[in-house]
């Protein structure tokens, strides 16, 4: 074998080793991946009841250009203030499942969860305008705000639950 193979071996040997599971069409990195799954009402429900601390429940949808534009802000909230109790939860109310929402949770880098619900949760909850926030407190429904709101509104919202989080 020649020195120029024997060189070409031992790099494909070393990266074999280095980077195991990539192939050429993977992103080279412990990449978690924020997979969209359905959820019901009763879900829901469950999400909100099991709540000590302050609960964000979001409604939106893809192709809403106000849900688009907040959704930035969510995980800039989401990021400052998990480790203080707060959880931000998406919920998907588009039509065509959980893969309507998918590009854009992966194009923006959400690390909340992201629940699809489509129509049958909109018609249980009665939701009839996007971007729809649940603020939700010890298990209970504290206010609902519908349209898209300012990062201090929603900060300012964030603090007065933090508040009153119990731990």
């Amino acid at each position: 074998m020649s020195v120029l193979k024997k060189t070409v071996a031992g790099i494909l040997i070393v990266l074999m080793v280095m980077l195991p599971g990539c192939s050429s069409d993977e992103a080279v990195g412990p990449e978690k991946k924020n997979t969209v799954v359905s959820i019901d009402a009763a879900g829901i429900q469950s999400l909100i009841k099991n709540q000590d601390c302050p609960l964000m429940l979001v409604a939106m949808a893809a192709w809403c250009a106000p849900c688009r534009e907040e959704l930035p802000i969510l995980q800039k909230m989401h990021e400052k203030y998990k480790e203080d109790g707060l959880r931000v939860v998406g919920i998907s109310l588009d039509i065509g499942g959980p893969s309507a929402i998918q590009p854009l949770v992966d194009q923006m880098g959400l690390e909340f969860p992201v629940y699809w619900g489509g129509e049958k949760v909109a018609a249980e909850y009665r939701i009839s305008a996007i971007p729809l926030t649940l603020f939700v407190g010890n298990g209970k429904l504290i206010e609902t705000i519908t349209g898209r709101r300012s990062e201090t509104f929603i900060e300012e919202k964030i603090i007065s639950l933090l508040k009153e989080c119990k731990k």
